[in-house]
Order: C-alpha cells, then sequence, then structure tokens
C-alpha cells in the first residue's frame, strides 16, 4: 500500500500539516474548493521563475485568504519597494476572475532547498529539457540531496528516453526509504519534462527521518539498550547446542567407562 499511494495524502494529518487549511458551510464549500485548485495551478505556473518549493492556502472566519509561498529567492517575489508582489497579486485575481477577492500573499524563505522534492524534479526536468542525460541529472539531484542532509532520496524518469520509440522507466535510490512507515518524515513531488520526443515524467521522493516525540524517543533508546543487552538468539541456540552435545558425549563416555568396568571385573 505504501509503495503505491501519494505519501504526502497519505501523511497528512498524521505527520505532515494540510496545506489547505479553512472551514466553510455547504455553500462555500465548493467555490473555496475550486479558487485553491485554481491558486495552486497559478502558482505550478510560477515554480521555475522564482524557485517556489511549497505553497499553502488558510482562511479566516472573514473570509480572508491567506497564500504563504516558500521560495528560495524571497527578493524576486517581493521586488523594490513590493512591487512585483503587487503585480502578482493582480494577475492571480486576473486568473480567478475576482478583482474583488480578499488575498493577501505572504512570502517566506525556504532554507533548505535542496531536499524540496519540488525543487528536486524541476532541476531534473530542466535538464531534461535542455537535453541532458537523465542518468547524470538524476544523480546531480540524489548527490545535492544526500550532501543537505537527507536521510534517502528515490527518483524516477519515465518517457521515451534519448528518443527511443518504445517508453520505459529509469530511477534511482539511495539511502532510506520507509514508505509505508507514517511516522517517517517523506516529501514527494511530480512534474513533466516537455522534450522534443515527447513529455517524460519527474518524480522525486525525500525522505528527511522519522518524527519521534520525545517519549517515543526515549522509548526507542531503551529499546535498543534492551535488545543491545539482550544476548542474540542465534548464539543462544549455538550455546544450546554445544551444551547437548557435551553432555551427550559425556553420557555416552560414562557408559562405556561402565561397560569396561563390568567386563572387568567378570
Amino acid at each position: 500500500m505504501g509503495q503505491k499511494v501519494n505519501p504526502n495524502g497519505f501523511r497528512y494529518g498524521i505527520s505532515k500539516e494540510h496545506n489547505t487549511v479553512w472551514y466553510a458551510d455547504k455553500d462555500k464549500f465548493a467555490t473555496f474548493l475550486l479558487e485553491d485548485q485554481k491558486i495552486y495551478d497559478f502558482f505550478d505556473r510560477k515554480v521555475r521563475e522564482y524557485l517556489i518549493g511549497s505553497v499553502k492556502i488558510k482562511r479566516d472566519q472573514k473570509g480572508h485568504t491567506i497564500v504563504y509561498l516558500e521560495t528560495v529567492k524571497p527578493a524576486a517575489i517581493l521586488g523594490q519597494n513590493g512591487d512585483n508582489l503587487k503585480s502578482l497579486l493582480l494577475s492571480l485575481k486576473k486568473f480567478l476572475k475576482n478583482k474583488n477577492a480578499n488575498i493577501t500573499i505572504e512570502v517566506l524563505e525556504l532554507k533548505r532547498p535542496d531536499v524540496n522534492a519540488r525543487l528536486l524534479a524541476e532541476q531534473i526536468a530542466i535538464k531534461l529539457e535542455n537535453r541532458a542525460s537523465f542518468r547524470l541529472a538524476q544523480k546531480a539531484a540524489i548527490k545535492a540531496a544526500m550532501k543537505a542532509g537527507a536521510k534517502g532520496i528515490k527518483t524516477s524518469v519515465a518517457g521515451r528516453l534519448n528518443g527511443v520509440d518504445m517508453a520505459r522507466t529509469e530511477g534511482y535510490t539511495e539511502g532510506e526509504m520507509k514508505l509505508h512507515t507514517l511516522r517517517q518524515n517523506v516529501d514527494y513531488a511530480v512534474t513533466t519534462a516537455k522534450t522534443t520526443y515527447g513529455i517524460l515524467g519527474v518524480k522525486v521522493w525525500v525522505s528527511l527521518g522519522e518524527i519521534l516525540s520525545s517519549q517515543d524517543e526515549s522509548k526507542h533508546g531503551k529499546l535498543v539498550e534492551e535488545l543491545r543487552e539482550k544476548p542474540n538468539r542465534q548464539d543462544k541456540d549455538r550455546d544450546n547446542r554445544r551444551f547437548n552435545n557435551n553432555r551427550r558425549k559425556g553420557g555416552e563416555r560414562n557408559a562405556s567407562t561402565k561397560k569396561n568396568e563390568t567386563q572387568k571385573n567378570v
């Protein structure tokens, strides 16, 4: 199950926060849901331009929408005196076809871009569009992520690789990747690369280790200590076999000595 389902949706509400947080009545729910999808579609087109790692949406009870953008280049979005941010907000309202929309954009700095699955996928896609080797593109992303502190990474590129007639999938994995462990912090992203031979699908999984509370960490530490102190079962079985063999040999030796003594007495 963990190998097939989307790792992000699999962990929402358990070890991952939802990207969209709001409450609405039945008459407004569909409107807000459609508006959220349009906002995501709008900023998906701006990922490469502004290096946007994630988009989160929050709404308050008054209907005010706040869009949080995590980006590598906050200054590029803000612009001089916030002029670029204002033009970006106007183009967003135009895309939503609602000039009176009560929307605010908050720009946050992405501190670790090399372990962000979305940006790594876009880097691979850009290299593929520039006719770079799909193997070298994936290996470069893996090397950058592992150097930045990722516990594990998995990449996959599917399509007409190198322009061959038969489509196939090529991927690489390094480090740990526990997709079915819900406390494992896994970031997942998918994007496309448009080449002259067709569209290539790019997928990236990044593992940032397990999320453990203080109680879980203490329990984990105690369990590790107990396992270290506890003798290995194979060693225990080996000792038991030796003991039984010695007993068997000792019994045979005693029986032979008793037999010899009886023969002498006779």
